[in-house]
């Protein structure tokens, strides 16, 4: 009997890597548009054409913007969940990126604040479509060894649509003229553009073609991506487990019931909450996008603020590329807790240092505030932006992955939401305490994760479902052989699972 483990050999090749990045896109998309809005509001130009420096109600017009921006993400995830199994996951990529490309030209045209807004909802709906199908992709094409550091591109991909938005923001801070800030937001079509033609060249996710029936065309895409220097065996192999695992898979229920109704799917969606909302609530994209008015209380100049906001995303951006050599070396729960330490010991730093000599002249303090908030970023981008995207998309069997995921970003929009839209208001009011909401969530969330979550690490995605006590959905090549069991659910699918199990020991035989 033939066992599926790690394997030492590298089992993906250039094209695989390629046809990664391609399809991300869709993640650098969403995160220039996610990250335009902080230089679009340290833009003079910008506040002077939507009336913002007479507006009384203006922080609650800017925390408007980004607050509808993830409410319209969290409905593009819900419609994301609906037809991910139908469309396929490049049809619900190419939906979303069309729905952002068109929001964003709308945005650079906006003509007034009432626009902006609505076409900030828009954005969000399109920007997390492509958000959550694109790791999705990647974690159902990759194969088990080297998942971590295709997944990584998410993350890389992501900071570059971040750091690219920064950079042309402060650019075009040095440009005066009335419509300035509208050539930043315009060039957030070319992401989308660059995604829909990407998508032209990769394949369907051959998970997904099994549970659709098609094996044949899964084992195309199977060999041609996980075949290399023309040895196919481990290809074979992780074929023949897919195959087995998915078809079995297609007989069970689907849907959001189904993963409240059993209790190790309610698991995986609360393990999925938890973090998402732990990560949101370490404060990443408050800092992010409101840095402009942190580096503002801190007494910086305009010029200051965007400089030092794009080379925070800068450094971020290089902590991506690191990652990608350690993200498979370590468990992911202990790769998760020590970015959440990081993060939390720069909060406690940050928060204690404002509350100090904010507003201060000590040249000296106010350097350590900005150096504690590069500190996050550098703890964040090494251990935390890659598998924030996809761990959702690890744990959740094929049938119900893009509920997984859907729950994962959904969650991830509603915190940001909420935490977004409260900052400006919490900056003016309590400074320096908004940062203890932060700190008690992350310290909470690092311990939970750290003793409680499974590690995935190098694990066939066919065989995550023994992690969670499975043993019985879990029809694959094991190291004792195949596995099956009774089910809580009756005896004819617990016959029906025999049955197939004894088929596919009889395949074996032959």
């Amino acid at each position: 009997m033939e066992t599926f483990k790690a394997q030492p050999t590298r089992q993906f090749k250039l094209k695989t890597i390629l046809e990664c990045t391609g399809v991300c896109w869709a993640v650098a998309a969403y995160g220039y548009s996610a990250s335009i809005i902080a230089t679009t509001f340290g833009q003079p130009s910008f506040i002077r054409a939507m009336c913002l420096d007479t507006a009384p109600n203006a922080p609650d017009l800017m925390g408007a913007a980004n607050a509808l921006f993830f409410v319209g993400g969290f409905f593009g995830c819900l419609l994301n969940a609906v037809l991910a199994n139908k469309v396929g996951r490049k049809g619900v990529i190419a939906i979303g990126q069309v729905i952002l490309c068109v929001s964003t030209a709308l945005l650079a045209g906006s003509v007034h604040i009432g626009m902006f807004i609505v076409f900030r909802f828009t954005a969000g709906f399109g920007g997390y479509m492509g958000l959550m199908s694109a790791p999705l992709w990647v974690v159902e094409v990759v194969p088990p060894k080297g998942r971590g550091p295709l997944l990584d591109i998410s993350g890389i991909m992501i900071n570059l649509g971040y750091v690219t938005a920064s950079w042309i923001g402060v650019g075009f801070f040095f440009y005066e003229a009335p419509h300035a800030w509208r050539a930043p937001l315009a060039l957030g079509c070319l992401p989308p553009i660059l995604c829909l033609i990407s998508l032209c060249f990769v394949p369907e996710s051959p998970r997904l073609l099994i549970l659709q029936g098609k094996s044949e065309q899964a084992w195309k895409i199977i060999s041609d991506l996980h075949t290399v220097h023309g040895n196919d065996s481990l290809a074979r192999q992780e074929f023949e487990q897919m195959n087995k695992q998915i078809q079995f898979e297609s007989t069970l229920r689907t849907g959001w019931l189904e993963i409240v109704r059993r209790p190790s799917y309610r698991k995986r969606a609360l393990m999925t909450i938890g973090l998402l909302f732990t990560v949101v609530s370490s404060g990443a994209l408050v800092i992010n996008n409101y840095a402009t008015i942190i580096y503002g209380s801190l007494g910086y100049s305009p010029q200051d603020q965007l400089i030092l906001q794009a080379g925070w995303l800068s450094t971020a951006f290089v902590g991506n590329f690191v990652a990608v050599l350690i993200v498979d070396r370590i468990a992911r729960p202990k790769l998760i807790s020590i970015g959440l330490g990081i993060c939390l010991l720069s909060l406690i730093l940050e928060a204690s240092f404002v509350a100090t000599y904010g507003m201060s002249t000590n040249k000296a303090a106010l350097g350590a505030c900005v150096a504690w908030n590069y500190l996050f970023v550098w703890g964040f981008s090494l251990f935390l932006d890659g598998v924030t995207w996809w761990y959702a998309g690890e744990i959740f069997p094929t049938h119900l992955r893009a509920h997984g995921m859907a729950i994962g970003m959904g969650t991830y929009a509603l915190a940001n939401m909420v935490w977004l839209q409260a900052a400006p208001t919490a900056f003016a009011n309590i400074g320096w305490k908004y940062y203890l909401f932060f700190i008690i969530i992350t310290f909470s969330g690092m311990c939970v994760i750290y003793f409680t979550f499974p590690d995935t690490l190098h694990k066939p995605l066919e065989e995550v479902a023994k992690l969670f006590g499975d043993t019985d959905l879990v029809v694959a090549y094991q190291e004792h052989g195949l596995v099956t069991g009774s089910d809580e659910n009756g005896s004819d699918e617990t016959q029906m699972k025999q049955e197939f199990v004894e088929l596919q020991e009889n395949e074996l035989v032959e």
